[in-house]
């Protein structure tokens, strides 16, 4: 079950509207130490809206996805939701991380951080924060950044990510059509941190990578089924944290 969502989104200033159609082209980056690229990551590229985000954005943008570290990308994954409630979801991770939990499933706490900004983090240092930074009828980027620790005795690792989510509705006549997502996952750090990944995971890095984008949509897919199925619990499970009064 669902662990960590991102890695691993104003209300956001940053955040533009994906266009209907992709018009940039794509220019692949150089040889990394290991990195699976895809049609699909290369396609999930030309989505994503340099001209619309601000100077700054754009520049931190296009360097994880022109020179990144590692590219993985999930297989698509279908399942039955209502879309309001999935593209809610979308919004909102805090608040499935929270469903999650109150349905006795561990997951990995989120956090509200403002203006459209949601973050993770740990006792040992780490913290990630992302955002949505452009949106459209079928397709999401987030931009993420931070610092991670893969072990108690390693050091802290700065990570740069970017998120394409790309989703269709099938069988729209319906009122709990299928929804076809699929994620990739564009990740830069420095050539030290890159080192020690690899002699971390080896050959498997790229497998590691594959599941932890698996472990995203279905991070989604299945509180937006389990809220289709059970739409009296959504009030419930999707509900603001509690507050401890003083």
């Amino acid at each position: 079950m669902p662990r960590s969502p991102f890695l691993p989104s104003a209300a956001l200033a940053g955040t533009t509207t994906l266009p209907a159609q992709p018009t940039r082209s794509y220019n692949s980056p150089e040889t990394a130490q290991f990195r699976t690229r895809t049609a699909s990551s290369l396609a999930a590229a030309q989505l994503i809206p340099y001209d619309s985000l601000s100077p700054q954005l754009r520049e931190r943008v296009r360097a994880v996805v022109n020179k990144p570290t590692l590219v993985t990308h999930a297989q698509p994954d279908e399942f039955r939701a209502v879309p309001k409630t999935y593209e809610a979801l979308l919004e909102r991770p805090d608040r499935v991380s929270l469903a999650y939990q109150r349905l006795g499933v561990e997951c990995t706490p989120i956090t509200d951080r403002g203006n459209g900004r949601f973050g993770w983090s740990d006792n040992q240092g780490s913290d990630v924060v992302w955002y949505t930074i452009a949106t459209g009828p079928t397709a999401r980027v987030w931009f993420a950044e931070g610092q991670v620790r893969a072990g108690a005795l390693l050091p802290l690792i700065p990570v740069k990510v970017v998120v394409v989510l790309r989703h269709d509705y099938l069988d729209e006549d319906t009122s709990k059509p299928r929804i076809k997502h699929q994620v990739d996952v564009f990740a830069h750090s420095d050539s030290r941190a890159a080192g020690i990944v690899t002699r971390l995971f080896g050959g498997t890095t790229d497998r590691v990578a594959e599941q932890a984008s698996e472990q995203l949509l279905m991070f989604f897919s299945l509180i937006s089924h389990h809220l289709a199925e059970h739409p009296e619990k959504a009030e419930k499970l999707l509900a603001p944290p509690r507050t401890t009064a003083r």
